[in-house]
């Protein structure tokens, strides 16, 4: 099935955008 090899990439792929917005948001916060 191609759905069990697909839906990791989608998982590691949301989770490393989540992580990039969380450490953009720091950022932001910090140099306000």
């Amino acid at each position: 099935m191609a759905d069990e090899r697909f839906e990791p990439k989608i998982i590691a792929f949301l989770c490393n955008w989540c992580s990039y917005r969380a450490a953009d948001l720091a950022g932001t916060a910090r140099i306000k």
